[in-house]
């Protein structure tokens, strides 16, 4: 199935004719910033997969070293028990019990040094997905911080994964049912592009969902990919545009009507399914690997 930015990229095509203000200047440029979009989503897409394939990695290995520890010390206690048994029933000379008891100490210091060296991996993990947790953490309160004045409207942040969310309604950021950003949308998208210049390294994936019943008044929609993806294009090129926003920092994302958080049977549930969610992903630290 053609990807939301190819079936848009497709309609433009088809609108050339009929648009004489159109220029082929203007044109390639578009042209360059979807086929540069499309490079980072892919490059996004692969990136997130990679994390997430080290995670389910490091778990895996994080919960071995958990049961290794689980066993050594087991087998300390069961070295302690062989030492003490055999100093009390072996009749054998006292230099060969020495001997043995010399062997038992040395495996016990060995193995004790394997737990050791085991354990402070196992503290690096824990030290790098502290700070994994703080990094996400600031950045959602920072996000809280620039957007306080907006709670009372329906403007959320959240912590998913290795990445923090901030949902804006529809109500608040859209004319009604449509692809145009309101006034008061506007407003609410300045402290968004002021957050953003100040954190030059974020990278952003603006997520527009939308209900099931296309607005009547946009006859240009082919479906809700189209819809949602305009609507996120949209922002973000006044993002770009009036707020000077680095256009390398954002990438639209459109959802359509396939992700509802209630029904659509309703105005109320409609609106609600209409949202745009702007998904803030820092810069982590590296969890390392085990030896």
């Amino acid at each position: 199935m053609p990807t939301p930015k190819l079936i848009i990229f497709a309609c433009l095509i088809v609108a050339l004719p009929f648009s004489s203000c159109v220029k082929k200047r203007i044109y390639r440029a578009e042209l360059t910033a979807r086929t540069a979009a499309e490079a980072r989503e892919k490059i996004l897409v692969q990136e997130i997969l990679e994390r997430r394939k080290e995670t389910a990695q490091l778990i895996k290995n994080t919960e071995n070293l958990a049961r290794d520890l689980g066993k050594q010390d087991a087998e300390i206690e069961d070295l302690k028990d062989q030492l003490a048994n055999t100093t009390q029933s072996m009749g054998e000379s006292a230099s060969k019990l020495a001997t043995e008891k010399s062997n038992l100490e040395k495996n016990l210091a060995n193995t004790r040094q394997t737990l050791e060296q085991r354990n402070a991996v196992i503290q690096k993990v824990k030290s790098v997905q502290d700070k994994r947790k703080t990094i996400l953490a600031e950045l959602d309160t920072d996000l809280q911080r620039a957007f306080g004045g907006f709670s009372v409207s329906g403007v959320t942040t959240a912590i998913e994964g290795d990445a923090v969310t901030l949902t804006l309604p529809d109500a608040m950021l859209f004319e009604a049912t449509s692809v145009n950003v309101s006034t008061k949308g506007r407003d609410l998208l300045q402290p968004l592009a002021e957050f953003l210049a100040a954190r030059p390294a974020l990278s952003v994936d603006l997520v527009a969902y939308t209900d099931n019943v296309l607005p009547p008044k946009e006859k240009s929609l082919k479906d809700t990919w189209d819809w949602s993806l305009t609507r996120a294009t949209n922002i973000i090129r006044i993002l770009i545009r009036d707020f000077n926003v680095n256009a390398n920092q954002v990438t639209p994302i459109g959802k359509g009507e396939f992700y509802p958080i209630t029904s659509n049977e309703t105005p109320e549930g409609r609106q609600k399914n209409r949202r745009t969610v702007i998904v803030f992903k820092p810069v982590l630290p590296a969890v390392p690997m085990s030896e």
